[in-house]
């Protein structure tokens, strides 16, 4: 199974596990009791809408789960009101609807329904609420809040970004060893295996010995002044700060092994090549190796450089000498 796929199939897998807002067994004004699979009225649960203008929620807010998906109430559709408190908001200046109850499966035993409770918004607020003063009946009305903490929920919002890393980690995974293994991945012609290893950049023993012979001329200079010289800088910033690509090329050679010749661990490698693109990894290199050894040279870094093989970045520092 390709990775577009298996990505498809565990999304269309996590959206058939949502659980579904509303009721598949009980009406409007009534919500699903798991526990005594029957159902139960939304007024003898909450008792009526603490505010006015505000009436009932589908299901009460409850999902087939007992679990609380929205507010118990809310506010009443436009042109509707709801000044007397009753289930369900009907037109403005008419009289308040009565619900028709609907056939379902079971009903709960009735009960007296509770009183109302006092409505959380400002007394001086007009009777039409903002959108601010909703939110406000949301947030200081916690009571029903406290009866189901949604767990299908919070468990889909831990798990499904989890599931998506490891998905699109384990696609690269197949890709790079589709990759390796492809017929059509070859060698470029003419190249050997230490090719492969340094890249394009594999020196011949005559380019490798003149590139070492103009290094006493970069012995005199401390390396801290590269960093005034910002042409050959970045020169050297687009040679060696480029990690390695899906072939392998400039396997070997990068700032990251330069870092290792310095004594840098390969933590802080990673945190420098973080930092990209808006900080470059290898001028972070030569700062910190300024600042703890001043009196560093040009000529220790040539001499790393030829000894990784980057004949291509010790011509551009010879610039210097």
């Amino acid at each position: 199974m390709g990775p577009q796929r298996l990505l498809l199939s565990v999304a269309l897998f996590l959206a058939q596990t949502v659980p579904q807002e509303a009721s598949q067994h009980c009406s409007r004004l009534e919500y699903w009791n798991p526990d005594n699979l029957c159902c139960g009225s939304c007024l003898q649960r909450f008792g009526p809408p603490p505010c006015p203008d505000y009436e009932f929620s589908e299901n009460c807010g409850l999902n087939d789960l007992g679990d609380h998906v929205t507010n118990p109430f809310t506010e009443c559709p436009p042109g509707q009101c709801n000044p007397d408190f009753a289930e369900l908001c009907s037109p403005c200046g008419g009289r308040a609807r009565v619900p028709t109850p609907a056939a379902t499966q079971r009903r709960c035993g009735e009960k007296p329904a509770p009183t109302k409770e006092p409505c959380p918004l400002k007394p001086e607020t007009p009777s039409v609420p903002s959108s601010q003063e909703s939110t406000s009946l949301t947030t200081s009305s916690p009571s029903w809040t406290s009866e189901h903490t949604a767990p299908w929920q919070a468990l889909l919002t831990i798990a499904l970004p989890l599931v998506l890393v490891l998905l699109v980690t384990s696609a690269t995974i197949l890709w790079l060893t589709w990759q390796r293994h492809s017929p059509h991945h070859h060698r470029k012609p003419g190249h050997s295996h230490s090719d492969l290893v340094h890249g394009d950049l594999n020196p011949s023993p005559g380019s490798l010995k003149a590139s070492k012979a103009e290094l006493p001329n970069l012995a005199s200079k401390p390396l801290s002044c590269l960093l005034d010289e910002l042409e050959v800088l970045e020169e050297l910033i687009v040679l060696l700060d480029p990690e390695p690509g899906p072939g392998g090329s400039l396997a070997c050679g990068t700032t990251r092994h330069l870092a290792a010749r310095y004594g840098l661990p390969a933590a802080w490698s990673t945190f420098a090549y973080s930092l990209r693109p808006s900080r470059s990894p290898l001028q972070s290199l030569i700062e910190m190796v300024v600042a703890r050894e001043p009196s560093a040279s040009l000529a220790q870094l040539g001499t790393h450089l030829a000894q990784l093989g980057r004949v291509d970045a010790l011509q551009v520092l010879s610039k210097l000498g």
